[in-house]
């Protein structure tokens, strides 16, 4: 029995070595077995016996990893100091030159990352900055995919989070937005105007055209008012457009008669001067009267009737129209 106690210390320490010496690989990692400090293979996902400390086994992530960069204070093109804040998602795509080319190959990404995205900026005018801030991290993408693919590495995306500018710079620039919206809503309204104009226009042309369109026009505007009920409007029932014939005649015959009384004015007064010269007015009064001065003829006056009618006629086409 002796024995068999002596052996135990032996048969844990044994359990203990094997138990150490199987290692689980995962199915997102790549390992890489090093023999006696010497790159021996690569296993594959699943589980491995090694012999330590001759045999040794580094793991590697082949899963995009994402890593925050500092925020970086650049100067722009236009000499204008921003502060950057970005982030990088690369993945190990060859682990065996990023295990054997680079001692940390995450710290490697990032600094190559910071230096690129200052390079890059600084060639940048700030509104093409802010304007075009996928393309500007393309390039920063771009350049740092150039660098660090010989370390086994691939970067997929260089996104820029946050540009912060200084105070004074975020009041001119919402100077100059609040001014080119102004400018927007001034061509707008002039564009509007135009358009109006022109349908007020055709609309107008139309119901010239159109008399019952006019009429139909005037009793929709009454109805719209007589539906509010809270003042009152006194609105002509007249239309313009009725009867034009008929007041075309009552206007000549008008004009005919105010003719014919005038003629009968200067009938009287010419007989009143006849009689006063056969009484003599010299016994009357013993000196001579002055002579009656005929009245000038009104050249606006029409001279006989077929002036007045077509006169009366062209009244009435114009009414018409």
């Amino acid at each position: 029995m002796e024995p068999l106690f002596a052996l135990l210390p032996v048969a844990g320490l044994a359990v203990a070595w094997l138990l150490r010496s199987i290692r689980q690989v995962n199915e997102w990692e790549v390992a890489l077995k090093f023999t006696l400090g010497k790159l021996s293979g690569k296993l594959e996902p699943g589980i491995h016996v090694i012999v330590p400390p001759f045999t040794r086994m580094i793991r590697i992530d082949k899963r995009i990893r994402n890593r925050d960069l500092p925020q970086q204070k650049v100067i722009t093109a236009d000499n204008v100091t921003a502060m950057i804040d970005a982030v990088v998602y690369f993945k190990v795509i060859d682990a065996e030159k990023a295990a054997l080319n680079v001692e940390n190959y995450e710290l490697a990404v990032k600094d190559r990352a910071k230096v690129v995205l200052r390079d890059v900026v600084g060639e940048t005018p700030l509104d093409e900055l802010l304007s075009h801030r996928e393309e500007v991290a393309a390039k920063v993408r771009q350049s740092v995919e150039q660098f660090v693919s010989q370390w086994g590495l691939h970067v997929e995306l260089v996104a820029l989070q946050d540009i912060q500018l200084p105070l004074q710079m975020q009041e001119v620039i919402a100077r100059k937005a609040i001014a080119e919206r102004d400018r927007q809503y001034v061509i707008i309204k002039s564009r509007a105007d135009v358009e109006s104009a022109r349908n007020f226009a055709e609309a107008a042309r139309i119901l010239t055209e159109s008399p019952g369109a006019m009429e139909l026009r005037r009793l929709e505007a009454l109805q719209s008012i007589s539906g509010q009920g809270t003042s009152k409007v006194i609105f002509d029932l007249h239309k313009p457009y009725a009867d034009s014939a008929a007041q075309a005649v009552a206007m000549s015959a008008a004009m005919a008669e105010d003719k014919v009384r005038v003629g009968a004015s200067d009938a009287s007064a010419s007989a009143q001067q006849a009689a006063q010269q056969a009484l003599g007015p010299q016994q009357q009064t013993g000196f001579a009267p002055p002579r009656p001065v005929a009245p000038a003829p009104d050249p606006t006056e029409p001279e006989d009737e077929p002036a007045l009618a077509e006169i009366a006629a062209e009244a009435a086409r114009m009414m018409k129209r």
